[in-house]
């Protein structure tokens, strides 16, 4: 009969392993697979009871994922974590010590077994109300030998007396048993795993298709301003007008001489509720005062020496619309208080006139000026300020927008080869890169007329050269960059007798502290000019303990606004 128990035995472990096989081909859900591999060990090793710890994705606490006695799957609220960490291993934890040798063990009578300390089995046979005689841990690893759990047995009987027999003669039969096993659950748990993932991944496209789409929404609204701007400075413009362009809010443009500020202020009025209304523009500084304020407020029919005819003012040819106000820097001291009164009261008085009328006007005011110097000299009125700005809009120069000159360039080429009959066939690489060095003091205004002279000297179906550019524009390569810097190699000598080694050291330190001082310690920007990566340039500081000076940085108010004359 023995051989025939082993025969038996045999055929049981193939036909549970052929189960097993099974499960791994169309099981997917890890907690019925966990339950599966344990029943199948469970039915031809003929033990009462079985648990299955498996590792999370740290590898480094082993959780109970399944428990159970006889038939039935049982509560595993008596376990406690085993984690692997330094400082929490118990040695004589069974559990730990198969997590950490990767070894089987085997213990006939548990409760005295002077190996290790049961205590996981008692906790457990207490809350089950059970006794456990016999037990075997067997390491689960995957099939490149790690580790991802244990698989633990209670009880063994004998097929035929049912008396509790030990695991011994079972241990090869279960290891290959487990290591199959343990494949099954491997793949079950990186099929979940990955589940997961697509499922996050799916949430995470869901959430990147709804922001791509409201950005989408958003490059619409700020593209129809019809202003060429991709890059962050311009972005961060087109952001500043969504919020006002459908207000009545009087809106203050600063920047340099030929950064667009009527082509801004045009897109404000045009994308506004005001936009059927006339937009009128007038410049403070091309009028003497008197002049100017009879363009501004009109007059009445003999309010003054040759006034034969009664004229409207732009106030009021602008009613229901808009007024720009361009360089409002220059405009004299005594039109200034007529202004702030128009802006406070929403009223005029033209000259020659007895009784004041209401005007609906909106105010978009510009300039070049230093508005705060300007106030400190007495040649502008606090309390107008402070009304202007009521929405400051600071515009950015074009030497601050590179990404947008080559495509402005572009732009401009179009439009002049249409106006001139001309086909372009493009800018050459050498004259973009002037362009892309060229620092523009005059702004867009100066690329403008630039582009239009090379247009006329280009010769039909031609790329355009640099010698159609201004010579201002060729002779940039020429010129030194804002961050380039001369080193003098002689600095850079400690002593006279200094190694080889030491002096290309010392001379390495000299040139990076001496760039750095020259982009104002704009690691980025100095590793740009030394053709370096960033982590490079961080790495040699830190080696050569190059430190980089503290900078206080303060809250800046209206006042504090940067001059961008």
């Amino acid at each position: 009969m023995g051989d025939i128990g082993k025969i038996v035995k045999s055929l049981s472990f193939i036909e549970e392993f052929v189960s097993t096989a099974t499960a791994l081909a169309t099981e997917r859900d890890i907690e019925q697979l966990l339950d599966k591999v344990l029943i199948s060990v469970r039915n031809f090793t003929n033990c009462e009871g079985g648990r299955i710890y498996t590792l999370d994705v740290t590898k480094r606490i082993l959780k109970l994922s399944t428990s159970h006695w006889f038939e039935q799957r049982v509560d595993g609220r008596w376990y406690t974590n085993r984690t692997l960490s330094s400082g929490s291993l118990d040695n004589a934890d069974p559990l730990v010590y198969v997590m950490l040798t990767g070894a089987t063990v085997i213990a006939d009578d548990v409760f005295s077994y002077a190996g290790f300390n049961f205590k996981h089995i008692q906790a457990h046979d207490q809350a089950q109300g059970v006794q456990t005689h016999s037990l075997m841990m067997v390491p689960l690893k995957d099939h490149l030998g790690e580790l991802i759990g244990i698989l633990e047995l209670s009880n063994a009987r004998d097929a035929y007396n049912r008396r509790y027999v030990s695991f011994k003669p079972l241990e090869t039969i279960v290891q290959a048993f487990a290591a199959q096993a343990a494949v099954c659950i491997n793949n079950t748990l990186l099929i979940d795993k990955n589940r997961k993932l697509i499922n996050i991944l799916d949430h995470s496209n869901q959430r990147l298709e709804e922001e791509n789409r409201t950005l989408r929404l958003s490059g619409a609204k700020r593209n129809h301003y019809e202003i060429i701007g991709n890059s962050s400075a311009m972005q961060s413009v087109f952001g500043l007008m969504d919020k006002v362009v459908d207000s009545n809010v009087t809106v203050l443009l600063r920047g340099e001489t030929g950064t667009g500020k009527e082509v801004f202020a045009r897109a404000i009025h045009e994308h506004g509720t005001r936009k059927s209304q006339p937009f009128v523009t007038q410049n403070c500084a091309a009028l003497p005062e008197q002049l100017l304020e009879s363009e501004l407020f009109g007059y009445k029919k003999g309010a003054f020496t040759g006034a034969n005819s009664e004229k409207k003012g732009l106030f009021d040819i602008a009613h229901g619309g808009t007024l720009f106000l361009d360089e409002i820097g220059d405009m004299p001291l005594l039109l200034q208080s007529k202004l702030l009164r128009v802006l406070q009261e929403n009223e005029i008085r033209p000259l020659g006139a007895l009784e004041p009328h209401n005007i609906d006007v909106r105010i978009i005011a510009a300039t070049h000026c230093n508005l705060e110097e300007k106030i400190k000299k007495g040649e502008f009125r606090e309390d107008l300020y402070f009304r202007l700005s009521i929405f400051p809009l600071q515009l950015p120069p074009l030497r601050a927008r590179d990404q947008d000159v080559i495509a402005l360039a572009e732009h401009f080429g179009r439009y002049y080869a249409e106006n001139y009959r001309k086909e372009i066939a493009g800018f050459s690489p050498s004259t973009i890169e002037i362009l892309l060095a060229y620092g523009f003091p005059g702004n867009v205004r100066e690329l403008q007329n630039a582009i239009e002279r090379a247009v006329l000297l280009c010769d039909t179906g031609c790329f355009i050269l640099p010698d159609y550019l201004p010579d201002s524009m060729t002779s940039a390569l020429d010129q030194p960059k804002p961050g380039d810097v001369e080193v003098d190699p002689m600095l850079a000598i400690n002593t006279p007798f200094s190694s080889l080694k030491e002096t290309v050291t010392d001379y390495e330190i000299a040139v990076i502290k001496q760039y750095l001082k020259a982009n104002n310690w704009n690691q980025t920007r100095t590793a740009e000019v030394l053709q370096i990566p960033r982590r490079t340039l961080i790495d040699k500081m830190n080696r050569y303990s190059i430190a980089t000076p503290m900078k206080r940085r303060k809250a800046k108010s209206l006042l504090d606004l940067p001059n961008m004359a």
